[in-house]
């Protein structure tokens, strides 16, 4: 779905998007489809992992950032056509 211009689109999709196996379960990632994507992209995942060595850890995550783990749930938005009033009352 595309909201707004090319420059302001509103990311949907699933949480799974927005997570990363590096810290947590390293080698999640299958090794011919990292080689595919360095190869395609001309970049070096091993070069990327040693920039990155000294990016500290959070001192602190938000016990909501895993809800989903923790309770096995997730939050779900359903989108539905509705008609748009020019005018609302204000609460």
């Amino acid at each position: 779905m595309k909201i707004g211009n090319a420059g302001d689109r509103l990311p949907l999709g699933a949480p799974a998007l927005m997570m990363s196996p590096q810290a947590v379960s390293p080698g999640l990632v299958r090794p011919d489809i990292l080689h595919e994507r360095d190869t395609k992209y001309k970049i070096s995942s091993e070069s990327l992992k040693s920039s990155r060595i000294e990016i500290p850890e959070p001192e602190m995550i938000n016990p909501m950032a895993d809800y989903w783990k923790q309770h096995g749930k997730g939050f779900v938005i359903d989108f539905e056509e509705t008609e748009m009033k020019k005018r609302a009352p204000f609460p």
